[in-house]
């Protein structure tokens, strides 16, 4: 019941969602309780909701965030992202990363690799469905580490970047073709950063807002605010 609503309703429950399944093998009395909280939760909330309309964002933005806490049984990092059109989330996602991170500018470089995937996959069916206005111009996606945004325009090879896979340079291969476009954007108004880490209440609420589409994501917010 949980996945369907973190799924296809409440997608700012995705992050503790994914932390309650590690434990579906060996379930304890202590994730008992917090999977009921969050049907508590949920039952309060349950006129919320995500919110369609027609104003917004006209063009696909996306945000990319990866946590530096790594699970201690594989050392894999979780990590979220999330593409809004029109002011609401057409695709999001909170998943623990494919590989270890040696460090936070590897995590997110990473996160960044699976949101630009996501990011190809929904401008080639744009393209299909002749929505190509949608998608004249690059998609931007914003991510919260310079480091590993100045490694998608940058070829250079230091220590701390020598050690990643090579497909998750897939990244500088989608910033030449024109598919997307990787933005600085503070970690105080990345949505990204509700799929990565339990966040305070407050910081839930202001970000949750603008993913729900209670609050329209416009080009004067994510240049001055976001």
């Amino acid at each position: 019941m949980l996945l369907w609503a973190g799924r296809n309703v409440f997608p700012e429950c995705l992050q503790g969602i994914s932390q309650l399944c590690r434990v579906m093998s060996r379930p304890s009395e202590r994730a008992w309780e917090a999977a009921i909280h969050m049907v508590g939760w949920l039952k309060e909330n349950r006129t919320r909701g995500l919110r369609f309309c027609a104003e917004g964002n006209p063009n696909p933005i996306a945000f990319s965030d990866a946590s530096n806490k790594a699970d201690p049984t594989d050392g894999k990092a979780q990590y979220g992202f999330v593409v809004m059109l029109h002011g609401w989330p057409v695709i999001y996602q909170s998943k623990k990363l494919n590989h270890v991170g040696l460090n936070a500018m590897h995590n997110e470089y990473m996160a960044m690799c699976e949101t630009g995937k996501h990011v190809v996959w929904m401008r080639q069916l744009l393209a299909e469905l002749k929505l190509v206005n949608i998608i004249e111009s690059p998609t931007l996606i914003y991510g919260d580490k310079f480091a590993a945004l100045n490694l998608t325009v940058e070829d250079f090879v230091s220590t701390g970047n020598q050690y990643i896979y090579l497909p998750y340079h897939y990244n500088k291969e989608i910033e030449r073709l024109g598919y997307a476009n990787f933005r600085k954007k503070s970690s105080k108004y990345n949505l990204a950063d509700l799929f990565t880490k339990p966040t305070p209440k407050g910081v839930n609420t202001r970000l949750s807002d603008y993913l729900c589409g209670y609050k329209l994501i416009n080009p004067g917010i994510i240049e001055d605010d976001l």
